[in-house]
């Protein structure tokens, strides 16, 4: 079953080419790395995705919505989002199990009632990533990557199809980095997983959760398939258009580096 069908996509503004002739689609059970360098296109081709902005040419298809046709708003509550421009809008001074909440309301402020039912349906979501240990603190005391798992936690709550991490570790040191990414793997272990698209420019994030990888340069497709058929020495040296050295990092990550 298709999540996301793109066919013969192009995006054009203001004369310029932002996405050209995409083709593809993300099936349901997949988890997508989607690769590419500042400037690549990511940033447009996740608002295409969220009909933020529309194809100039070709046809979109999300969550069995085609744009055009269907229910954009609809679609939309179907699809997590984790993003610095969400982490911006959401009080220094709430609890961190409230923020967790607002992702159920969609919206950066408490303005339903809640109970000690629905605060407990935070706090165990937030408990099942990882992190028990933040129940009770001020959102604004918290770390950069702390404030990362609240907002994974809290793009769960309305247990989406899809879910978004935009440059997920950006600003975090090392350790905090891999703790992060630790924690990101239990998305796939989730009574009710969601399909992960996990955007970065940072190939050595590419966890073993995650089965097929998108490789974005100049707005166009420069390879997409199964892991494996893409960290290769071949298809990552046209990707970066420079000789490439892939050092395995526990069978399970990798690490590319330019050859010296």
């Amino acid at each position: 079953m298709a999540l996301i069908s793109m066919k013969n996509v192009t995006v054009k503004k203001q004369g310029k080419t932002l996405l050209n002739n995409l083709n593809w689609k993300v099936n349901k059970g997949e988890n997508w790395v989607i690769l590419g360098l500042n400037g690549s296109g990511k940033t447009t081709l996740l608002k295409l995705i969220m009909a933020e902005y529309w194809s100039t040419q070709g046809q979109v298809e999300v969550l069995n919505t085609r744009f055009g046709q269907g229910d954009i708003p609809n679609m939309r509550t179907k699809i997590g989002v984790v993003g610095s421009f969400i982490a911006e809008r959401l009080p220094a001074n709430m609890l961190a199990e409230k923020i967790v909440l607002t992702g159920k309301y969609k919206s950066s402020m408490l303005y339903k009632e809640y109970g000690e039912t629905e605060l407990n349906e935070a706090r165990q979501m937030l408990t099942v990533i990882g992190g028990k240990h933040l129940l009770g603190h001020i959102y604004g005391s918290l770390s950069q990557g702390e404030k990362q798992l609240l907002l994974i936690a809290r793009s769960l709550m309305e247990k989406p199809e899809i879910i978004i991490l935009d440059e997920a570790t950006s600003g975090l040191d090392l350790f905090a980095r891999e703790k992060l990414l630790t924690q990101v793997e239990k998305i796939s272990e989730l009574p009710h997983a969601p399909t992960i698209l996990y955007v970065t420019h940072h190939a050595e994030e590419i966890t073993d959760k995650m089965s097929h990888i998108l490789l974005l340069r100049r707005g166009e497709i420069v390879a997409q398939g199964p892991k494996k058929d893409i960290i290769t020495p071949q298809v990552l040296e046209n990707f970066y258009e420079s000789p490439v050295n892939i050092i395995s990092i526990d069978d399970k990550r990798f690490f590319i580096k330019p050859q010296a």
